[in-house]
């Protein structure tokens, strides 16, 4: 009897050991083969660094609840039994089902869902700090002759959001708050898309219902009224709908649905050049030079860009390069961030780098 209490007492203590041991193996020699269901990649271990070493150990803290071994198995594991043996959204704060067919992004995305109902706005020091540094960027920009823009396309939460499952009170957004506070202390004025898209919402889906970017159609309406504003400045060439043929068509599996581990096929608007529209800005070297820095968002336009600008440089981030613009000389500088990103303009530690 004692050697069978002794047996499981080890047996127990091995299961345990390999418990703890296994996720670490899977995780340092990469051996995790079930298909990554977040919207990320998965990351490289962080390099400890001796000068830095509280850094190094948060970093690598960071890394390791971020990677552990098998986390995408178990959670994918959770996320099907959740959806189909319970029929329950499995991450509501990540992903929220909507009506009609249509999927968002919840609050553990910049508070996307918040957002929708104004319920997640600036105080006034962030206002400050922003304020102070768009002033910065902008100053120097034009002291090289340079025009800046913000260009704020909105969250797909706030052009559809008769589609959210619920619905609440509707306060001022977080982009509006913004966009006001700007022009009355700096005469800055962010390019708000919002009331272009839910004006055009109506002609044609401009979203797609399983992803949280626009379609091509919605990125054209944003391009057009973009182009819009930046004309009052300049006379730049901007196609129109009449240059594409327009046809509905499958697309990708959207980056929502891929969190739950759903497959819904799904059909969007799709913009292809006709063969006899003439390119007028390819070819014309005096036209203007474009840095766009830019976020996901931004792939979707780009085709409608290059045709409206001979040169143009994309820079996916949000810190201007001094150097490079004395370098590039751009005539214009354009952030593009959607909705759900613009407090990248107060968590980067600046706008501007030498």
């Amino acid at each position: 009897m004692k050697n069978k209490q002794n047996i499981l007492h080890w047996l127990f203590i091995i299961i345990f050991i390999m418990m703890i041991v296994a996720p670490n193996v899977v995780m340092f020699f990469k051996l995790e083969t079930t298909e990554n269901n977040e919207n990320r990649a998965f990351q490289e271990v962080p390099n400890f660094d001796l000068n830095q070493p509280i850094h190094s150990l948060t970093e690598f803290k960071n890394y390791y609840t971020e990677n552990f071994g098998l986390k995408t198995t178990l959670v994918n594991n959770y996320i099907d039994f959740k959806s189909h043996t319970l029929q329950e959204t499995p991450m509501p704060n990540k992903v929220v089902k909507g009506l009609n067919g249509w999927y968002f992004l919840g609050n553990s995305y910049n508070n996307s869902l918040n957002n929708a109902f104004g319920n997640n706005t600036f105080n006034t020091e962030e206002l400050q700090e922003i304020s102070r540094r768009i002033l910065e960027l902008k100053t120097y920009l034009n002291n090289h002759n340079i025009a800046f823009y913000i260009v704020v396309p909105p969250n797909k939460n706030t052009v559809y959001r008769e589609q959210l499952p619920y619905q609440f009170k509707v306060y001022e957004s977080n982009l509006s708050v913004l966009k006001n506070y700007l022009k009355a202390q700096i005469n800055f004025e962010i390019i708000d898309l919002t009331r272009s898209m839910i004006a055009e919402k109506n002609t044609n889906q401009l979203y797609l219902k399983t992803d949280s970017h626009w379609n091509e159609f919605g990125a054209f309406i944003g391009y057009q009224e973009t182009m819009k504003t930046i004309n009052k400045d300049y006379a730049i060439p901007t196609v129109t709908l009449e240059d594409y043929n327009i046809q509905v068509k499958p697309v990708k599996q959207g980056d929502i649905i891929k969190m739950i581990n759903l497959n819904i096929e799904e059909t969007a608007p799709t913009l292809t050049k006709k063969a006899s529209s003439i390119n007028a800005a390819k070819n014309n070297h005096a036209n203007p030079k474009l840095f766009m820095h830019y976020d996901s968002f931004s792939y979707n336009w780009m085709p409608y860009f290059n045709e409206s600008f001979h040169a143009i440089n994309y820079v996916k981030n949000y810190t201007v390069n001094k150097k490079q613009i004395e370098e590039e000389k751009p005539d214009i500088v354009i952030f593009e961030i959607v909705e759900r990103n613009i407090d990248v303009l107060f968590k980067k530690k600046s706008l501007l780098e030498n």
